[in-house]
């Protein structure tokens, strides 16, 4: 393995990949039976902080490294677009209908961003398993609400 990676910064991508592809598709399979779109989410996301915390300082370096590596490296490529979640199935944002498939792009990000920042920040370095999708699952909630109009006057 040490082989293949020409830099201490490959590795983490080489060795991590497929573990997390590998939950994102049992996450994805999951989602399938999810009531709806935010179920569909969670069900993709337990499985994602599931396997990123198994080893917790292996799962942030590889997120670091992830989003911050050289983006032309073909090993930060391939996670890159794990992480982005790129394959062939429907996105669960666009079960409801309510979305087309280019609206559901921007969203999908979103989500990405708080998986990425719930799994990575340092104030969940001793965050559960269950802990960080129920901080995964408020935050946008919280964003729906801060968007609403003021009441009362």
């Amino acid at each position: 393995m040490f082989l293949a990676a020409k830099t201490k910064g490959e590795l983490p991508p080489l060795v991590q990949s497929s573990l997390h592809a590998e939950a994102l598709a049992q996450g994805r399979a999951d989602a399938e039976n999810a009531p709806d779109a935010l179920g569909a989410v969670m069900a993709i996301a337990q499985r994602v902080v599931t396997r990123n915390r198994s080893h917790v300082g292996n799962g942030c370096v590889y997120l670091r490294e992830t989003a911050f590596g050289d983006p032309t490296e073909p090993r930060h490529q391939q996670a890159l677009a794990i992480t982005a979640h790129r394959g062939g199935r429907r996105p669960p944002l666009g079960r409801t209908g309510r979305l087309n498939e280019s609206d559901v792009a921007t969203p999908a990000r979103v989500v990405s961003a708080v998986l990425f920042l719930a799994r990575a920040a340092s104030v969940n370095a001793t965050a559960s398993v269950d802990e960080i999708p129920r901080d995964i699952r408020d935050q946008p909630v919280a964003l729906r609400v801060a968007a609403l109009p003021p009441t009362g006057g």
